[in-house]
């Protein structure tokens, strides 16, 4: 059943920040022209697609839970419950947050392919807009709920790239 509201999350969720707002917001009029160079922002969504996809698909099998958060309790009929284990293998080894990387990716890339100005302005907003939500209600949220091991995972990986170094 999860799978189901996986998919359900998935084209609510991702659907509408990468597809619809991007669609409601493009502005032919207001258009950058980067002539060949368009053509980098292709690569770029299906990659953005691959980071959601895995990432959702390892709180699907890893975390038992699907990409939900806490705040979407009253939905949890239709989008299910957020993971009930921390999920820290797979891509969340080299990011803690590859599922927004995926999806701001995505984003991007439609910005850059179909070179437009609001759409970019667009996937800087919701950067900045998903950093703070993670900065701010969710880290707190998953280091009450998980404690020492999301406080191992922190010291870890990096918020958005990479593993940590150990050495000082």
């Amino acid at each position: 059943m999860n799978i189901i509201r996986l998919i359900i999350f998935t084209l609510l969720v991702p659907g509408f920040v990468v597809v619809y707002v991007p669609y409601s917001i493009y502005n032919q009029t207001q258009m950058m022209d980067i002539g060949i160079f368009r053509y980098f922002g292709l690569p770029i969504i299906p990659i953005g697609f691959l980071l959601y996809l895995w990432s959702a698909i390892n709180f699907l099998l890893q975390g038992k839970g699907t990409p939900a958060i806490w705040l979407t309790k009253r939905l949890e009929f239709l989008i299910g419950t957020e993971p009930v284990k921390l999920v820290s293998k797979g891509l969340y080894r080299y990011s803690r947050n590859p599922m927004y990387l995926g999806v701001v990716g995505m984003v991007y890339g439609i910005s850059i392919y179909f070179e437009s100005i609001s759409t970019l302005i667009y996937a800087l907003g919701i950067s900045i807009f998903f950093h703070l939500v993670i900065v701010y209600i969710e880290e707190p949220h998953l280091k009450r709920k998980y404690g020492q091991e999301f406080e191992s995972y922190l010291q870890e990986t990096n918020r958005w790239l990479g593993r940590k170094s150990n050495s000082n």
